[in-house]
């Protein structure tokens, strides 16, 4: 029993040693030559996952509030290590959007509960390190990962309305010098 892990990727020699000096039998017999096999151990993944595309994109702006976050990675991620402590949404104020996450392959998605607010700028961050997302082999992403989006702007589909009139409606003995004003409920064009 090797006293430490062997080496992935090496071929290893074991010999067993016979003659006088060699293994023997109970009744002192000795093996009769040394005996020798050889055997190559596995290729062992040292790499950490590295992240190759995300999605929306670093900088995006005007994307849809019903937005889903992904991120693809260079290889297989442990789907464990995706929660919501390593892979994280957050508002320009630093609050915690609450979402699920999942991976699946390599890719994972973070899904926000509910919508986002529009016209703001958003980060996600994928957790790197010791405590941080994982591959298969249990590297961990080396660093963290972070990117920004900004959200579309809200659409003003409510039309205007006139709040208030001078002179008002039916208005007598209006001076014939007088200015004529409407106030709408918003900024007019």
């Amino acid at each position: 029993t090797p006293s430490a892990a062997l080496a992935g990727s090496t071929v290893y020699t074991v010999t067993i040693t016979g003659g006088a000096s060699g293994v023997k039998d109970l009744a002192g017999n000795p093996l009769a030559s040394n005996f020798t096999w050889s055997f190559t151990t596995a290729s062992v993944d040292n790499t950490p996952p590295a992240v190759t595309s995300v999605s929306p994109v670093n900088g995006a702006t005007g994307v849809n509030i019903n937005t889903t976050i992904t991120a693809n990675f260079s290889e297989s991620i442990n789907g464990s290590t995706v929660t919501g402590t390593t892979f994280q949404l957050r508002n320009s104020a630093n609050t915690l959007i609450p979402a699920t996450v999942s991976a699946s392959g390599s890719q994972i998605t973070l899904t926000p509960s509910s919508a986002l607010s529009n016209s703001v700028v958003y980060t996600v961050t994928i957790t790197g390190g010791a405590s941080g997302v994982k591959d298969l082999a249990g590297n961990a992403l080396a660093n963290n990962y972070s990117w920004s989006f900004t959200t579309s702007a809200a659409v003003d589909n409510t039309p205007p309305t006139v709040s208030s009139v001078s002179p008002l409606n039916n208005a007598t003995g209006v001076s014939i010098n007088t200015t004529v004003t409407a106030n709408f409920s918003e900024a007019i064009n």
